[in-house]
């Protein structure tokens, strides 16, 4: 909600900008040296750059500051059936155009958006929850990535800072769509395989609940500690048996062999990605101890990983959330920020979790290292080796993949990153802005730093209270969880099946037939 505009719009006015009249009869306005609109006729400027812009071809308009205004109403009277969306961290500004120019063509737009006195760390929400940018696959998902951007260096001077931060965010957020489409491309049919293989799977496995904090709440948020599988890890590792009765320890799949080669059982697992590589890091393991988290979209060998229970999070492929819509199941949203990690912070979120330690979460290259000495992944060089190609050439592979350059670790010191892990980092950076109150730490201070995350010593871990016996009830109430359809809804998946893929579901995702 906005605040109350100001009691005296002429001292407003005054303050921020210079009117006088154009050669037209019309207010212009000036800034210090920076004009804002025409001398002669801004109404006649605003409807030529609206005319022959781009927007006729796309869905919406964002505006990144207005000046006066003339922009935003002319393309309110141009376009009133466009999604217009403007973007101004200056409240006084919105109201002191209010009180110079008709806003009321904008006002009587059915999909208006303000973002006026918005945060940048929350602008990109806003545009993905109003379809603006992107989606799973951007374009042929009809995700409404085709929106007009009205840039304008004189509406933007006064907060030049804050619009360049937008600008970077948008950045990110389109590359982010354009990797999701490519990844669309390559793995589409094996998403889709994946999904209809693994539907008997709803009979046999629960599903991750939404609201897992009431479920398995306990009278104090419980610590959790996140064990990925970068270099770092190495230094934990002799501590995490006394960590255990510390944190309730979610490891990702990657890091699984290098926990029970130091005789640890993690209390969750999460594998997420639906290539069979990623299944390779846990095959021939068995953690009885330990809970899975999965979804229908993993290599069906995942399903017989020997554990002590499975629980399926929400799909985030269109095959296996369509089933979900059908038979009403509830799972929890893990997300996706593109590695598993960024999952398994948003289960310790939705548990209920308010200190959020990680290890091995280094999205860089400390030493050069790749990943942890001893992990699958290095195995299996180990494995694939010979005189001719020696683990080297993997390491340097994997090193110089994608763009690798300096960036600076917790420590202000040079770490080597990549522009895919700081594509992971820009989402933790989010996501952490999005949610001040849990507080995240990192025990390894040699990867790369990410503002929102703290570097902490491992005697702030250690020092917290035992709390084994609520992980007990805690562990057992996910076992309580029952499978997520009945033996009565088996029979209506089953005639699915068999004249699958139905009508309905091309017409909300035609863009994946080519992979059905």
């Amino acid at each position: 909600m906005l605040p109350p505009p100001p009691r005296e719009p002429e001292k407003l006015l005054e303050a921020i900008w210079t009117l006088s009249p154009a050669k037209s009869g019309a207010l212009t306005a000036s800034e210090g040296n920076l004009r804002l609109h025409s001398a002669y006729n801004p109404e006649r400027e605003a409807a030529g750059a609206i005319s022959n812009s781009e927007l006729k071809d796309r869905s919406s308009a964002v505006f990144y500051g207005f000046g006066l205004g003339y922009h935003v109403i002319e393309c309110a009277k141009q376009f009133p059936q466009k999604k217009l969306i403007i973007i101004e961290p200056d409240v006084c500004r919105f109201y002191a155009a209010l009180c110079i120019l008709d806003w009321s063509p904008v006002f009587n737009l059915e999909k208006l958006v303000l973002a006026v006195g918005c945060p940048e760390d929350q602008i990109i929400h806003l545009l993905e929850d109003t379809s603006t940018i992107g989606g799973l696959a951007g374009k042929e998902a009809g995700s409404g990535e085709d929106s007009f951007f009205f840039d304008l260096a004189p509406f933007t001077a006064h907060a030049a800072q804050y619009f360049e931060n937008i600008r970077t965010i948008v950045k990110r957020n389109k590359r982010k769509n354009e990797i999701n489409a490519a990844t669309l491309k390559k793995f589409g049919r094996l998403w889709c395989r994946n999904s209809l293989t693994n539907l008997p799977q709803l009979l046999l496995h629960g599903a991750l609940p939404p609201n897992a904090e009431k479920l398995w709440a306990s009278s104090k948020p419980l610590p959790f500690l996140i064990c990925g599988a970068g270099p770092s890890l190495q230094g934990i590792l002799p501590h995490l048996k006394d960590l255990k009765s510390r944190a309730l320890i979610v490891c990702v799949e990657t890091a699984l062999h290098a926990l029970q080669r130091e005789g640890l059982e993690p209390d969750f697992i999460l594998l997420t990605d639906p290539q069979f590589w990623a299944y390779r890091h846990i095959a021939g393991l068995s953690a009885p101890e330990s809970i899975l988290i999965t979804d229908l979209s993993a290599y069906p060998a995942v399903f017989r990983f020997p554990c002590r229970k499975l629980l399926l999070c929400k799909s985030q492929f269109p095959v296996g959330s369509w089933f979900e819509e059908v038979f009403g199941i509830e799972a929890a949203d893990l997300g996706s920020g593109g590695s598993v990690a960024s999952s398994a912070w948003n289960f310790a979120r939705l548990c209920g979790a308010k200190e959020i330690y990680t290890a091995g979460l280094d999205l860089g290259f400390p030493e050069k290292q790749t990943h942890i000495k001893g992990s699958s992944a290095e195995e299996n060089w180990h494995r694939l080796s010979n005189r001719l190609s020696g683990v080297e050439k993997f390491i340097a592979g994997s090193l110089h993949s994608a763009n690798v350059e300096k960036a600076l670790d917790y420590q202000d010191r040079e770490v080597l990153t990549d522009s895919r892990m700081k594509m992971f980092a820009w989402w933790f950076e989010a996501r952490l802005a999005a949610c001040p109150e849990i507080k995240t730490y990192t025990l390894c201070p040699q990867g790369l730093k990410v503002p929102g995350i703290k570097p902490a010593p491992l005697e702030q871990l250690l020092s917290c209270r035992d709390i084994s016996k609520e992980k007990v009830a805690f562990m057992q109430a996910a076992e309580k969880t029952k499978p997520c359809l009945s033996e009565k809804e088996k029979a209506e998946l089953d005639a699915m099946c068999d004249s699958f893929p139905p009508q309905e579901f091309l017409d909300k995702f035609s863009f994946l037939k080519p992979y059905l």
